[in-house]
């Protein structure tokens, strides 16, 4: 969302600096688009002993620059950041929340924790940007932050390059035999995206219905686990795992229907690449997730009662006249309220106050 946010800013009118860990995707990319690039050696995704040094290279570095807007992202690097820039005299200073990371799949010490050091870093900055309402409202409500620095500005794509499912197709005749209804999904094998019930309830669909298969692009630290699931059932023609893909709008128009069963989310690119595709979502019925989805563009399914899902799997290819329905809301959905300029224009509004 980041590059995407800073592609559509005038060149002439904001000079462009991304401070981040050097190496790695994205340096290149933020060099590609002809940003300066800053980097932070001691920056680490998980808590580390640097941490102090990386907020004081922060600090040194928007000090050197003297920036007029701040705008930080991620948890960690966010609670650094907004507090270096504050320190350092920045007059503007925001950050996105893209997940909050206090959710209910961990303890309560662990979420008492982050909200104490969220309060503390919202105290440093002018505004935090949420992806979705509920983050919002759930942070105003716990006192995390007072609520005029607290606003939703939802993510958005381009549409740009994205071909659209024919929703007539589901309406008419398909010898599943030989052309299988597809179920897809685009997601990190981790935790977080429940990616070993996912691929136990595509299992045990396919065992119920021979008209169906699934293709899962990715990959993390969770892959192996769920390949060797896949092995065990026999399933290797119906469930394909592809690895991770760049063209991921070309794998989305050959699906059917597009699946996300995570515990939790902020607010999904991928089921917003998959609505642009025009395509029929399956999702867990948790925050963010309904926030794009409901009955007008696909099903919500309690994220603990994997029985339900596998109940819909089995007999989606069944639904057409809904199937219908849910592919052209799906892309009218994404053209009207998430569109990458609607994103790019409400952040314009808060840097040029």
């Amino acid at each position: 969302m980041m590059l995407s946010l800073l592609a559509g800013l005038d060149k002439n009118e904001y000079e462009i600096y991304v401070i981040s860990k050097p190496g790695g995707p994205l340096e290149k990319e933020v060099e590609k688009e002809g940003y300066h690039h800053l980097p932070v050696k001691y920056l680490e995704r998980n808590i580390s002993i640097f941490d102090l040094a990386a907020m004081i290279s922060i600090y040194r570095l928007i000090r050197k620059y003297k920036f007029d807007i701040v705008h930080t992202h991620s948890s960690k690097t966010g609670f650094m950041g907004r507090i270096a820039a504050k320190l350092a005299g920045v007059k503007q200073v925001y950050h996105t929340v893209h997940g909050f990371a206090i959710h209910e799949h961990q303890s309560n010490l662990v979420n008492m924790i982050y909200m104490f050091l969220e309060r503390i870093a919202g105290r440093f900055c002018d505004k935090v940007i949420f992806v979705n309402d509920h983050e919002r409202e759930m942070a105003i409500t716990k006192g995390i932050l007072p609520a005029d620095k607290a606003i939703t500005i939802y993510n958005g794509i381009s549409l740009e390059g994205f071909k659209i499912k024919n929703a007539e197709d589901y309406l008419s005749d398909r010898n599943y035999k030989e052309n299988p209804f597809t179920i897809g999904s685009v997601l990190r094998f981790t935790t977080q995206k429940n990616v070993y019930n996912t691929i136990n309830a595509a299992i045990i669909a396919c065992q119920k219905n021979d008209d169906i298969q699934f293709v899962f692009v990715g990959d993390g630290d969770d892959f192996l686990i769920c390949k060797n699931l896949i092995d065990q059932a026999k399933m290797n023609t119906r469930i394909l795992l592809t690895g991770w893909q760049v063209k991921i709008n070309e794998i989305l128009i050959k699906l059917d229907a597009f699946i996300l069963y995570s515990r939790w989310e902020g607010l999904s690119i991928s089921i917003l690449e998959a609505m642009a595709s025009g395509l029929p979502i399956i999702a867990s019925n948790i925050k963010g997730n309904n926030e794009l989805v409901d009955s007008k563009n696909g099903i919500l399914v309690d994220v603990k009662d994997s029985n339900a899902l596998i109940d819909i799997l089995v007999n989606l290819p069944q639904r057409r006249k809904e199937l219908h329905d849910w592919s052209t809301t799906s892309r009218s959905r994404v053209e009207e309220k998430f569109a990458i300029q609607r994103l790019i224009n409400e952040y314009k509004a808060i840097y040029d106050i």
